[in-house]
């Protein structure tokens, strides 16, 4: 073989090879991939089964206070003074104040009796947890009836709430709803309780 083939070979041999190099990284240039924009969807669950127990109760504070007065001077001194707090189940909300005065026991002295009657209304709410992942807590907050307006009282990582609240709430028919809170930010309203009441 002449030199001038061998080279001519040699130079055919070397294109060929950067051709074939070359063809490879140019098919993957112009190559297309398919990328999935499809965003994975989370279905946020509410609290279930909520479970509501409600009962009213009133504290009976009796003051008597004893006064005797000078019948000279009219200068009036406490002679004697108790008080005794009592407590009892209503079924209603029952918020009065009466005062009564006798004669005695004493001579020239008057017993003057006081009743402070207010019930409180003392409400315990359960419920099953979410099973949606990631759940970092639950929001109890209160529907009131009176105008449909939503109150927030407070956040648990629990699964039950206990309060007592003086029964005057009661004026604004209120029911109670938990929502469940996420770590990302989704939330779900559970179905609310029927109206407390005493």
């Amino acid at each position: 073989m002449s030199r001038i083939r061998r080279v001519l070979v040699v130079a055919g041999l070397a294109v060929a090879v950067a051709l074939g190099a070359a063809l490879p990284a140019w098919a993957a240039f112009n190559d297309t991939a398919v990328v999935s924009t499809k965003i994975p969807t989370v279905t946020v669950q509410a609290p279930t089964g909520l479970t509501v127990e409600d009962h009213c109760v009133t504290t009976t504070t009796t003051t008597k206070r004893t006064v005797r007065t000078d019948p000279v001077t009219r200068v009036q001194t406490q002679t004697a003074w108790s008080r005794t707090i009592t407590y009892a189940d209503s079924s209603t909300n029952v918020d009065s104040t009466t005062q009564s005065s006798t004669a005695g026991p004493g001579t020239d002295e008057t017993t003057t009796t006081t009743v402070d009657k207010n019930t409180d209304l003392h409400v315990t709410l359960r419920w099953t947890g979410s099973p949606t992942r990631e759940v970092t807590g639950y929001l109890v907050s209160a529907h009131l009836g009176i105008d449909g307006s939503v109150a927030p009282m407070l956040r648990t990582t629990g699964t039950q709430v206990s309060a007592v609240q003086d029964a005057d709430a009661l004026y604004y028919r209120p029911s109670l709803l938990v929502t469940t809170e996420t770590r990302y930010g989704w939330t779900a309203d559970s179905a609310r309780t029927t109206a407390l009441t005493c």
